[in-house]
């Protein structure tokens, strides 16, 4: 037996076996369209890739996010990840027309070979002097790095004990261990629920390179990162370029994830 995919991924037992005709109620996994988030204090925000469904246990997700990656025994072929990746660019090339891209933006620090294999895929479907215009977000040096402690208040504003646990532990644990690292990474060294408070550890990778955004009025802006769980880095993605430039629309490709 066989793992087949089709609009998602069915599992049996055995290989993964890519196959796009079908989507069945099986599926663990589905292509999500472009949906439009609107906000009336930053940039239209579309997000689109696949989303695992409720029905997929924390295994199975594991086990495929390792497969595509080529953490897995069994590695996943340069022709399978390529149509997996293509599959949502269809989506997207329906709403907007692929070559009215005008730019990727995309975290390279810790950036994964799925990341770099997407960029690659994406650029053969887009104007290649979209290259010359293309951003990479850096990490900045881990004693730069911030903590929103209004954004902590607000979220527990009807529970003071619970504040002061985490305002405690933030002060005394989470902030001093990020000062003193060479390298900071988000999922390693900070626990799920403290990671939305985290701020300040991406940035442009110049002040160049910045001012070339800030001008980018009325653009098509792809950003392209390989999973999303939390949303924690994609919303820092997000807060950095609505600061420098509200005037575009905003794609955001996670091959896998979610959207808060």
């Amino acid at each position: 037996m066989k793992k087949y995919i089709y609009g998602g991924i069915r599992l049996d037992d055995g290989d993964y076996v890519f196959d796009y005709r079908y989507s069945l109620p099986t599926d663990i996994i589905e292509i999500s369209s472009p949906q439009l988030y609107v906000s009336s204090i930053r940039n239209h925000i579309y997000w689109f890739g696949y989303m695992f469904k409720n029905t997929a246990s924390s295994k199975q997700r594991t086990e495929f996010i390792h497969y595509i990656k080529g953490l897995s025994d069994k590695k996943i072929s340069d022709l399978e990840l390529t149509q997996f990746i293509e599959l949502p660019l269809g989506e997207l090339d329906k709403r907007i027309g692929m070559y009215d891209i005008d730019c990727f933006v995309y975290p390279v620090s810790g950036r994964s070979k799925l990341v770099a294999k997407m960029i690659s895929v994406i650029g053969d479907y887009t104007s290649r002097d979209m290259k010359k215009v293309s951003f990479e977000l850096v990490k900045k040096a881990p004693t730069e790095i911030g903590f929103d402690w209004n954004m902590l208040e607000a979220d527990t504003v009807d529970d003071l004990n619970k504040y002061n646990q985490m305002k405690k532990y933030a002060e005394e644990y989470i902030i001093p261990a990020i000062k003193e690292l060479d390298y900071f990474s988000l999922a390693k060294n900070v626990k799920p629920k403290y990671r939305r408070y985290i701020q300040n550890y991406l940035d442009f990778s110049d002040s160049e390179a910045l001012e070339r955004f800030s001008k980018l009025k009325g653009s098509n802006i792809l950003v392209v990162d390989d999973i999303n769980t939390s949303g924690s880095t994609l919303n820092e993605i997000l807060r950095i370029l609505n600061r420098v430039n509200k005037d575009c629309n905003i794609f955001v490709y996670t091959l896998i994830g979610n959207f808060n």
